[in-house]
């Protein structure tokens, strides 16, 4: 789908970007299941936490939506995952061992490509508003704040974010 090979102070090397396919659901899973307490741990109860790495919700929801994934893979290993749902940005999720890299910046623009190619001419996605770094990519990129709301299920609150896509 994608190459960046990109040298330079913090920017992307060596990496491939490509739709996932079902033999990567274990490796998104173990992505999300090995970092989610490093990205999400001050924002979700432990409760919350627990519930997600021990139980098959995790595992559940990606082998239902792996269809709408696109994977960034560094030598063999998948280190970060996007996904899309008509015109809802679902997910970014890079390690935090490859985020400042570019490869979030790569699967944002990937995903509003695909967003903007199926006919869509805004994109939304739901970011939690004590995520500050998640927060600051998004304005950065040209996302706009349209409300802050609970997330029931979460417990925590987000921000409804949304952004028009233009032609590139």
């Amino acid at each position: 789908m994608h190459k960046d090979m990109v040298n330079g102070d913090g920017l992307i090397t060596q990496c491939e970007f490509r739709e996932a396919a079902r033999e990567d659901v274990p490796k998104i899973v173990d992505l999300l299941n090995e970092t989610i307490v490093e990205v999400y741990g001050q924002i979700l109860s432990e409760d919350m936490l627990e519930s997600l790495m021990e139980g098959d919700q995790l595992s559940s929801d990606v082998n239902n939506s792996w269809q709408n994934m696109i994977v960034a893979e560094k030598a063999g290993e998948i280190v970060a995952v996007a996904a899309r749902f008509n015109e809802m940005v679902g997910l970014i999720w890079v390690h935090p061992a490859h985020q400042k890299e570019g490869i979030g910046s790569v699967l944002l623009d990937i995903v509003e490509k695909e967003i903007k190619k199926s006919g869509y001419g805004t994109a939304n996605l739901a970011c939690f508003s004590d995520n500050g770094g998640a927060l600051r990519f998004y304005l950065d990129k040209g996302w706009r704040i349209l409300c802050e709301e609970k997330d029931e299920k979460a417990g925590a609150l987000k921000m409804v974010m949304t952004k028009t896509l233009t032609s590139s």
